[in-house]
């Protein structure tokens, strides 16, 4: 399908890690925001991916300097042919402030800026979780520490000083995330993905890229915390308690993603104006498109909002690390159906350059996201060990005959 579409599986993969990694740091955030308690076995696990934010980071970059841009039909060098920007604009206007939010320059220096500032806030909250373990961690094991412990560490011996240091640094610093997370996704969603077709505009899609994200983080979270549990020593702590509150936050993300999903459908629809709804149209009714979308659909919801309503699903550890994988597949392909009809414009679908390119990059960028927080967990506490808040909370009781079966 050529360079196009090989740019555009990259991007996806792209954002697609960037969502994960930010969707750990989310979950982290949220767990300090609202005081909670059931989350924390898990909290390590989100921040072990959002570590991976720097790598992702370097690869926007990467994309954005080497010739990625060319898939947007706004920048004069692009190599899609025919593109949206070719039709008039539906009114004067739309086209006043296009010129100078649209240049390339400046289009990659706000993104880099953007997320590498995110990424920074993130990695200061991360930071401050991590730093009081890996000092009682070093107490133990003394000259047999990795030596970048040291680095994170600073100096500080006092557990009980930097414990006090860690909790004050996340709680200064979750509002801040969450602001800056909502401000920056959104303009990922605007940019990277809605400038694909520059004339087509949706008010909620920022918001509702920056929601799945934080399901797809999450989703992430849970595949990781199943599968290496008992690699990562968490067999009698990770138990069907944790994964049955986890998967009732995933339901409840896939009924908002649902939602947030009908709210942008419903007035593109009754108001059927065509710089509105042609960007749907060709996703919902084009046949090339049109079973991708029937597949997004039941992926993200259909067949997530059915398994999830099972309490004993959520208790399963094989099971819900399976649903957790189709909601990740799920916004994989969601993500897939909102770039590749932009930079294709043929009237067929390439099945083999989807599955080898689009597919092959995708496995690739989790498989190097395997290694990278596999290395960390591997090197760090799997557990918030010296988090205050760590243990059972004292009302986490719940009564069914699944209980002490499913561990």
């Amino acid at each position: 399908a050529g360079a196009a579409w090989t740019y555009g599986a990259i991007l996806v993969a792209i954002v697609y890690v960037l969502g994960v990694a930010q969707g750990g740091v989310m979950f982290g955030v949220i767990q300090t925001g609202t005081r909670g308690y059931w989350g924390r076995p898990m909290k390590r696990i989100g921040e072990a991916l959002g570590v991976f934010l720097f790598p992702a980071w370097i690869a926007l970059i990467l994309f954005l300097i080497a010739g990625g841009t060319t898939i947007y039909v706004w920048n004069p060098e692009t190599i899609i042919a025919g593109g949206p920007v070719s039709l008039e604009p539906h009114s004067a206007a739309a086209i006043s402030a296009k010129p100078f939010w649209l240049s390339e320059g400046f289009f990659i220096v706000r993104l880099i800026a953007a997320v590498g500032f995110l990424m920074s806030l993130s990695l200061v909250y991360i930071r401050g979780s991590l730093r009081p373990d890996l000092i009682m961690a070093k107490a133990r094991l003394g000259a047999d520490s990795p030596k970048w412990w040291d680095k994170v560490i600073g100096g500080e011996t006092n557990l009980e000083t930097a414990v006090e240091a860690g909790q004050s640094t996340q709680d200064k610093l979750f509002v801040p995330i969450a602001w800056t997370y909502a401000f920056v996704f959104s303009l990922i969603a605007f940019d990277l993905f809605m400038s694909l077709d520059p004339w087509w505009f949706a008010n909620m899609f920022g918001g509702w890229f920056f929601v799945s994200s934080v399901w797809l983080g999450f989703a992430t979270m849970g595949v990781v915390a199943m599968l290496g549990r008992d690699w990562l020593g968490l067999k009698g702590i990770l138990t069907h308690v944790t994964t049955h509150d986890h998967g009732k936050m995933l339901l409840a993300f896939c009924m908002f993603w649902a939602y947030t999903t009908y709210a942008q459908l419903m007035p593109i629809w009754y108001t059927d104006m065509p710089e509105e709804t042609s960007f749907l149209l060709v996703r919902l009714q084009l046949p090339a498109w049109a079973w991708l979308s029937k597949t997004v659909a039941i992926m993200c919801f259909l067949a997530p909002f059915t398994i999830l309503l099972s309490r004993g699903i959520k208790k399963m550890r094989y099971p819900f690390a399976a649903i957790c994988a189709l909601i990740m597949t799920g916004l994989f392909l969601e993500r897939s159906l909102v770039v590749m009809p932009s930079i294709y414009l043929e009237d067929t679908f390439p099945m083999m350059d989807f599955l080898i390119v689009n597919v092959g990059i995708w496995f690739g960028a989790l498989g190097i996201m395997t290694q990278f927080v596999g290395r960390f967990l591997a090197q760090t506490p799997s557990l918030v060990v010296s988090d205050p808040k760590l243990g059972d909370h004292p009302w986490d009781q719940h009564v069914h005959s699944l209980d002490h079966a499913q561990h």
